[in-house]
């Protein structure tokens, strides 16, 4: 995780909401609990958390508010980049951070611990509803706060981002080129190449999560709406879908950032020096030591004297 620390906070914080989900997902659906044998409350607790999966939708969502938030700060800074310097303070950073845990929450762990309950043994997720058109209203919303409001907001900030790099390398003709490339800072060439392999992510996070997640949302809203029956096996499919979105985004962030790229060769490579090293210790225990040999020789030779 450090070398995710020294990223822009929100993008760090992103990581970290990405490996949560899938965290949370794991554990999820490994624990199997037999809700008829537990008390009313415990397993009423545990159905709302790990059965009804609200932790990792309420990381889920969270994580999709953290993009929302990195592509409007990306949006700000190189479109109006007066009005990000005059107007940026260090609070925002900290409201990028807290918002997105507050957005999971009201779309993800709320609408999940209300609507879901153990019935019989059987933790049932998201069908309690006061009637259905509260139903359909919420699935509705689902489908506009969670993926198509994400993606107009994705294909409108990229879209004016690349059109501003764009007209800024046409303004700037030759001569200027090569005064400013002399006249340039290492500093200054490092944090352009930084800011050029942010906007790369987050343009490769929103296309996956475009991909990813139109099944799922799609499939969702029809469901709600009666339009499509309620299949299992294709939910759980989409399901599946949606959750690969988060758990590529850490390889991404980590295929474009060179202090990621270094840090794993590190591990990698301590990883097989110490497999290397016990190996060595293996076979030194094994095969005796040449100090070893003269002292058998020795005791030999004593025992035919006697």
């Amino acid at each position: 995780m450090r070398p995710f620390l020294i990223l822009p906070p929100t993008l760090s914080h992103q990581t970290i909401l990405d490996l949560t989900s899938c965290a949370c997902l794991f554990i999820s659906l490994v624990m199997t609990p037999n809700y008829a044998e537990m008390n009313s409350s415990l397993a009423l607790f545990l159905c709302w958390f790990f059965g009804a999966h609200a932790t990792s939708a309420t990381a889920a969502n969270a994580s999709v508010c953290g993009l929302l938030v990195i592509t409007i700060e990306r949006y700000v800074k190189i479109v109006h980049p007066v009005t990000y310097r005059n107007r940026f303070r260090q609070w925002i950073t900290r409201a990028g951070i807290i918002i997105p845990w507050i957005f999971g929450i009201c779309t993800g762990f709320i609408p999940i611990v209300t609507t879901s309950r153990v019935v019989r043994g059987t933790c049932i997720k998201g069908r309690f509803y006061l009637n259905k058109e509260i139903q359909a209203a919420w699935g509705i919303a689902k489908f506009f706060l969670l993926y198509l409001g994400p993606l107009a907001v994705f294909i409108f900030g990229y879209w004016k981002i690349l059109a501003v790099i764009r007209r800024q390398k046409k303004q700037v003709g030759q001569n200027q080129l090569q005064v400013m490339s002399n006249a340039a800072t290492a500093a200054q060439k490092a944090s352009k190449r930084t800011e050029m392999n942010i906007i790369k992510t987050m343009v490769l996070v929103a296309v996956s999560f475009a991909l990813c997640f139109v099944c799922m949302r799609t499939y969702s809203i029809l469901t709600r709406m009666g339009v499509a029956p309620g299949i299992g096996a294709l939910y759980l499919l989409f399901s599946v879908f949606s959750y690969t979105n988060r758990c590529l985004n850490p390889f991404i962030y980590a295929t474009q950032y060179e202090i990621v790229r270094r840090w794993w060769k590190v591990i990698i490579c301590r990883v097989v020096r110490r497999q290397q090293v016990q190996e060595e210790s293996v076979t030194h225990s094994v095969v005796p030591t040449d100090t070893e040999k003269p002292q058998t020789s020795k005791k030999h030779m004593t025992t035919m004297n006697l």
